[in-house]
């Protein structure tokens, strides 16, 4: 039996994937995004690593299932992490083209109204609120993220402006 050597590069390839995915989906704990994956993975390649068990209770017996993906290849789980990153690329890249100028204009001057000098609205503000309309537009439009900001308080607005300010420190 002829042992086959694995790509070492593909190490990094695969963490590097990982490393993308999650820091997407910050909020969720490492195991709990490996378990979606995993879960996904086994949805979209005819239910693979799905194990059903049955377990007595009493007399009765209970059927349950879980993932095993021991026997998957490494080349397989970076395939589909590669297509699943590629998915999310292109739904950011979908976000990007909704926020159109006149859309950041109008949050500048939600921003002004509240009493923020236009000499703080640079380049590099413009760029951090596009990066904050994009992450934002996960949970909401950006027309709804536009729609919450004219219903600010003064005081809210200059709270977002300081958040958005730094957020690419985020």
């Amino acid at each position: 039996m002829k042992h086959i050597m694995r790509d070492p590069n593909r190490i990094k390839r695969i963490l590097t994937l990982l490393q993308k995915i999650w820091e997407h989906q910050a909020d969720v704990r490492f195991n709990q995004l490996i378990s979606n994956l995993q879960s996904l993975y086994s949805q979209e390649n005819n239910s693979f690593g799905r194990r059903v068990v049955y377990t007595k209770n009493f007399i009765d017996l209970e059927k349950t299932s879980y993932l095993d993906f021991f026997y998957l290849e490494d080349d397989k789980w970076e395939e589909f992490l590669t297509s699943y990153w590629s998915s999310i690329e292109q739904e950011l890249m979908l976000r990007r083209e909704e926020i159109n100028v006149d859309k950041i204009e109008e949050v500048i001057r939600l921003f002004i109204e509240a009493g923020i000098e236009s000499e703080q609205i640079t380049i590099p503000f413009k760029e951090n609120l596009k990066a904050f309309f994009v992450q934002e537009s996960r949970w909401l439009t950006v027309e709804a993220i536009v729609n919450l900001l004219r219903n600010f308080s003064q005081n809210e607005r200059i709270e977002l402006f300081e958040k958005v300010k730094r957020y690419s420190d985020m």
